[in-house]
């Protein structure tokens, strides 16, 4: 009989699958087990009380980087060995692992001739995929390696090949695609409200004859209004605090007793002066390129210096919104959770749910759209203090959605689909594709 439980051996599978179907040179599955069971087990344990995670890039140390670009970028990677090789083992990982980090450093791990593991060095320069992974960059780093692997907390275990995912074993499950409800759900219906208010005040800024390519320009930006979102709540799992975030049409005295009233609305505001600017920058490039290569003595140079101020306040302009995510995200350390209008304007924090009445039915969603087919009922009781308010609050508040982050990091969503509860888990938020659907 099959068990349910999924371990490294099963992750191992998944990573040698994914390096045969692209052609590569795929080691032995043994030294794929080996590699996965031992950041298994290290994740298990701790070092100075506190849990233990790193990064590793499965790179050959003799070949580190094969093909160098002509033109390397000046935070491009670069391999730092070690003066002796460490043998890959629980305990030497414990005792280094602090100096590895997804946003700065990655162990190098490489067999020997006798086919045993060891960390051969280090690779730097990872903030750029960090950044990229977050939603804090546009640009697609290059990857070191054959592939990446992540301990990002007890139990979990993340496998990258360049900035796809390839698979995600967390505790016993083994995780193949999370939940993209941010692209194609009833919650991102939901949030059309909201997206297309912002997408209007863009617009009536923007002369008609700069804003062409509307489709592709509404696209982009409604990308960049939904990143926001998922940014906050990013920050939050890494606060690792747990926290919740509730937008709602109405703020319901009868349903909410807010102890902070704030009116902060610089997340819409930050967003929309960015956009703006976005497309005043693109426009004028453009405009200056063509005129570069048909008539390049009509350049003004008043031209120049507006481009580099349209571009001083993009950098500005992602600066503050990098701010207001951080306020918002700290808001809900404290005891409560964060209320949010449609808008995305923050009303207030600490709030409580005073709404007593639980929800006739409950269901965890099976995919993206909440198809009926797909839905699997689960008891209300199941869930903690936060979640099980949140539930009641938007059960009996149709159009609202919760967001809940637990202190482990794992992030759900739940609203109201026509008379059913629903609650999303393994969503995603992060900046990568799947390397399992591609063709």
């Amino acid at each position: 009989m099959t068990s349910k439980n999924k371990t490294p051996r099963n992750l191992a599978e998944s990573v040698c699958a994914e390096l045969r179907k692209r052609h590569a040179v795929v080691p032995d599955e043994k030294i794929i087990v080996d590699l996965l069971e031992t950041m298994y087990y290290s994740s298990l344990k701790t070092e100075e009380s506190e849990p233990v995670t790193f990064h590793v890039v499965f790179l050959d140390p003799s070949q580190p980087d094969p093909k160098p670009p002509r033109n390397p970028v000046k935070d491009r990677w670069s391999y730092v060995p070690f003066a002796e090789p460490i043998a890959f083992s629980v305990s030497n990982l414990v005792k280094i692992a602090k100096s590895s980090d997804l946003r700065t450093s990655s162990f190098v791990i490489w067999p020997d001739r006798d086919d045993q593991l060891f960390i051969w060095g280090l690779v730097d320069q990872q903030n750029r995929f960090h950044k990229f992974l977050n939603r804090s960059a546009d640009i697609e780093p290059e990857r070191p390696g054959l592939f990446q692997a992540s301990v990002e907390g007890i139990g979990i275990i993340v496998v990258y090949m360049r900035y796809e995912k390839v698979a995600e074993l967390r505790i016993n499950e083994l995780l193949r695609n999370s939940l993209d409800i941010f692209r194609e759900s009833p919650v991102r219906d939901l949030l059309s409200f909201g997206i297309d208010r912002y997408l209007q005040a863009v617009r009536s800024h923007i002369p008609d004859d700069m804003y062409q390519a509307q489709d592709q320009m509404d696209e982009f930006h409604t990308q960049q209004w939904l990143s926001v979102l998922c940014r906050i709540l990013l920050r939050i799992e890494k606060i690792k605090n747990g926290g919740a975030i509730l937008i709602t049409e109405d703020i319901n005295p009868a349903d909410l007793n807010i102890k902070y009233k704030i009116d902060y609305d610089r997340l819409p505001s930050s967003l929309e002066s960015n956009a703006i600017t976005k497309i005043k920058t693109d426009y004028l490039e453009k405009h200056l390129l063509g005129l570069s290569e048909s008539k390049p003595k009509e350049i003004a140079s008043s031209q120049f210096f507006q481009l580099r101020r349209f571009e001083k306040e993009l950098r500005a302009n992602k600066n503050e919104i990098d701010g207001v995510i951080w306020f918002v995200a700290l808001l809900t350390r404290v005891d409560g959770l964060v209320v949010m209008d449609r808008n995305l304007a923050v009303r207030g924090y600490g709030v409580e749910i005073t709404n007593s009445q639980e929800p006739s039915n409950l269901f965890i969603a099976g995919d993206k759209m909440a198809t009926p087919a797909k839905l699997r009922p689960v008891s209300y009781n199941h869930f903690g203090t936060r979640h099980r308010s949140m539930m009641r609050y938007c059960y009996q508040n149709q159009g609202s959605i919760g967001f809940v982050v637990s202190q482990d990091g794992e992030v759900r969503v739940m609203t109201k689909v026509d008379e059913r509860l629903v609650v999303w888990e393994n969503i995603k938020l992060k900046y990568y594709s799947y390397a399992s659907r591609k063709k």
